[in-house]
C-alpha cells in the first residue's frame, strides 16, 4: 500500500475532468444551439460555414437591392406613363387642329394647351427623383458622340449598358444593297428598283403607287411612300428613261400597268467593333458578323447604327465614336461583378423631338401628328426596356430566395447543433459526472487503510 501516489484517485479525477469538459461542451451547444462555437470545435467546418455565412448575408442583401431596383424603375416608369398620356393628348389635339373646320383662332387655343403640355414634359424629365437621384434628366443614360468630324450616316446608339465608357470604332466592310420585293405589282420586280445614293433616299421599306398608266406612251404617275409612312415624292415618268422618285431609282420601261408595289431596300455589311486602348492600338470587342439592316438600321451586338445610302459608295468604312456610360448598377448577387446595368434615357421635349410641335395650320398639325407618333414610339421603347429589366429582376429575386434557402440549409447542417442528440449526451455525461465524483470520494478513502496497519 502506498500513500504518496493515489493512482485510483488520479484515475477517477481524470475521468471526472473529462466528463466535466464534455458536459461543459454539451451545455454550451445546448445554450447556443450551435454545434460549432469556436474553431476548436471543428476547424474545417468553421471555415466552410463562415464562407457560407458571407454568401447567405450577401444573398439577403442582394435580394433587397433587387427590390430597391424594381422600386426605382417603377418610379421611372410611372413618370413615363404620365408623359405618354400627355403625348397622346397632344396628338389628339393635333388631329383636331388638322381639321379645317377650325379657324386660326381655334388653333391658337389648341396650341396653348400643347405648349403647356410640352413644359410639363420637361418638368417631369427634370424633377422625377428616387432617393434624391434624378432619373429622367439623362444623368443615367448612355451618351454616344462622334469622334472627329466624320459621319457616314449618323451617330451610333449604344443600347447595351454592358459597354464601358471609352472610344470605339465600328468597322464596316463589304457594304452592299439588298432588294426584296414583298409585293409585286405594275410589272415591277427586284431588278426594277434600287436605292439612289445621290437621291436622298434611305434604307427601309417603300411603297410604290403606280397610277394613270398610259399604255400607248408608257407614262405613269408614280408616288413613293417612305419607310416612315410619308409621301416622299409624286412624279409623272416616261418609259424612255429611268427616273428617281423619292430617292428610289426606278426602271420606267418595266412598268406595265397600275398597281401598288412594296419593296424592302436594305444594306448588308460585315461589322466589327474595336475599342481604342491606352497604348494607341485597338482591341477587338466584338467579332466580325454579317448584319442586314432592319428598317435602315444596323443592329449589331447592342449597337444601333442608321445606315445612310452614302455607305454604298464605300466598299469599306469605319465610324469612330465615344461612349459615356452613366448607367445605374444594381448589385444583384453576393459577389463582385454580379450586377445588372440599366440606363434610363433622357425624356424631355428635345430628346422626343417635339420641341417645335405646332398646330398653327392644317399642314403644321399634320406634321405634328407625325412628330408625336415618333415620340410615342420612342417612349414606348424606353418603357418596354424598363419593363423587361423589371421582369428580369423579379426572376432574379426568386432565384436569390431559392439559393438563400438552400445555402442556409447547408450551413445549418454544418454549424447548428442537433438538440436531441446533445441533450442525450448531456444526460449521459451528467450521470457520469455524479458517478465519477462518488468514485473519486471512494478513491480518496483508500489510503486510510494504512492506518489499520499502524494500530
Amino acid at each position: 500500500m502506498k500513500i504518496n501516489n493515489n493512482i485510483q484517485a488520479l484515475n477517477a479525477y481524470r475521468n471526472l475532468y473529462q466528463n466535466q469538459q464534455a458536459t461543459s461542451s454539451n451545455l454550451e451547444k445546448l445554450s447556443s444551439g450551435l454545434r460549432i462555437n469556436r474553431a476548436a470545435d471543428d476547424a474545417a467546418g468553421l471555415a466552410i460555414s463562415e464562407k457560407m455565412r458571407s454568401q447567405i448575408k450577401g444573398l439577403k442583401m442582394a435580394e433587397r437591392n433587387a427590390l430597391d431596383g424594381i422600386s426605382l424603375m417603377q418610379t421611372s416608369e410611372g413618370a413615363l406613363q404620365e408623359v405618354h398620356a400627355m403625348l397622346q393628348r397632344m396628338r389628339e389635339l393635333s388631329v383636331q387642329a388638322a381639321n379645317d373646320t377650325n379657324t386660326d383662332e381655334d388653333r391658337e387655343q389648341l396650341q396653348k394647351e400643347i405648349d403647356q403640355l410640352k413644359k410639363e414634359i420637361d418638368s417631369v424629365s427634370e424633377k422625377t427623383e428616387f432617393n434624391t437621384r434624378k432619373l429622367l434628366d439623362g444623368s443615367s443614360a448612355l451618351v454616344t458622340t462622334l469622334s472627329g468630324a466624320q459621319s457616314l450616316s449618323g451617330t451610333p446608339e449604344v443600347q447595351s449598358a454592358e459597354y464601358a465608357s471609352g472610344s470605339y470604332e465600328l468597322q464596316m466592310e463589304d457594304i452592299r444593297a439588298t432588294v426584296q420585293m414583298t409585293q409585286s405589282a405594275a410589272g415591277l420586280n427586284e431588278e426594277s428598283v434600287s436605292l439612289d445614293p445621290n437621291g436622298g433616299g434611305r434604307f427601309g421599306t417603300y411603297t410604290i403607287n403606280v397610277r394613270e398608266y398610259d399604255e400607248s406612251s408608257g407614262s405613269a404617275k408614280v408616288e413613293v411612300i417612305g419607310p416612315q409612312g410619308r409621301v416622299l415624292e409624286t412624279k409623272v415618268i416616261d418609259k424612255e428613261e429611268d427616273a428617281t422618285v423619292g430617292g428610289i431609282s426606278i426602271k420606267s420601261a418595266d412598268i406595265t400597268g397600275n398597281g401598288t408595289a412594296r419593296v424592302k431596300l436594305e444594306a448588308r455589311a460585315t461589322l466589327q467593333l474595336n475599342k481604342a486602348a491606352e497604348e494607341g492600338t485597338d482591341t477587338m470587342v466584338r467579332a466580325e458578323k454579317e448584319v442586314t439592316t432592319i428598317n435602315g438600321e444596323f443592329r449589331y451586338e447592342g449597337i444601333h447604327y442608321p445606315a445612310g445610302a452614302s455607305l454604298l459608295t464605300n466598299g469599306a468604312a469605319s465610324q469612330s465614336f465615344t461612349l459615356s456610360n452613366n448607367a445605374l448598377a444594381f448589385q444583384i448577387g453576393p459577389n463582385t461583378g454580379q450586377e445588372v446595368m440599366i440606363d434610363i434615357p433622357k425624356m424631355d421635349t428635345v430628346t422626343l423631338g417635339i420641341t417645335n410641335v405646332s398646330v398653327a395650320s392644317s399642314k403644321d398639325a399634320g406634321e405634328a401628328i407625325f412628330q408625336l407618333d415618333r415620340a410615342v414610339a420612342m417612349l414606348s421603347d424606353a418603357r418596354a426596356k424598363l419593363g423587361a429589366v423589371q421582369n428580369r429582376l423579379e426572376h432574379t429575386i426568386n432565384n436569390l430566395q431559392v439559393t438563400h434557402e438552400n445555402l442556409t440549409s447547408s450551413e445549418s447542417r454544418i454549424r447548428d447543433a442537433d438538440m436531441a442528440l446533445e441533450m442525450t449526451e448531456f444526460t449521459r455525461n451528467n450521470i457520469l459526472n455524479q458517478s465519477a465524483t462518488a468514485m473519486l470520494a471512494q478513491a480518496n478513502q483508500l489510503p486510510q487503510g494504512v492506518l489499520q496497519l499502524l494500530q
